[in-house]
Parts: structure tokens; C-alpha cells; sequence
């Protein structure tokens, strides 16, 4: 049986090089990227679903085409993409 480890949102405080490979780029495009901070998506029993980073569509356009964001400038992370940074 696979042990889980569910981490409280408000724990989930990344140092910004695992966030930049969350993001797949480099922490020095990190360091130039605008955007808000990481947040959980929770469904109607608490339980995380899903992570996500609002990004300004004022970055360049060079950095913007690097993210895999959808329509609303979102890029959204699975929990265990989240909590493999952890180990």
C-alpha cells in the first residue's frame, strides 16, 4: 500500500528553484516571471485537487510562450507534482 503525505496548504511554501521546474524553466526566467503566488484549488470536502500560479500576461512574450498556461494565463500542477518537490 502506497503511504500518501498530504501537506497543509498553508505549508505548501516552495523555494523559487521548485517552482521554476515545476514551471519547466530556468530559475533566472523565474526571477524575471510576474505572477501571483502558488494556490490550492480545493473541491467541496477540503481535499486539494489541484495547484495552480496566475501569471501577467505583461511578461515578454518569449518567457509567456514557455508556459504551458491555459486561456486565463493559469498554470495549473497535479498535488503530487506539488509534493514530489518535498523529497
Amino acid at each position: 500500500m502506497e503511504k500518501r503525505t498530504e501537506v497543509p496548504e498553508y505549508r505548501v511554501r516552495l523555494p523559487d528553484h521548485a517552482i521554476a521546474r515545476l514551471l519547466g524553466i530556468t530559475l533566472s526566467d523565474y526571477q524575471l516571471l510576474s505572477h501571483r503566488p502558488i494556490e490550492a484549488y480545493r473541491d467541496i470536502h477540503g481535499k486539494i485537487v489541484e495547484f495552480y500560479i496566475h501569471v501577467s500576461s505583461n511578461n515578454s512574450p518569449r518567457l509567456l510562450d514557455q508556459l504551458n498556461m491555459d486561456r486565463s494565463n493559469f498554470v495549473r500542477f497535479t498535488p503530487e507534482k506539488v509534493y514530489a518537490q518535498y523529497v
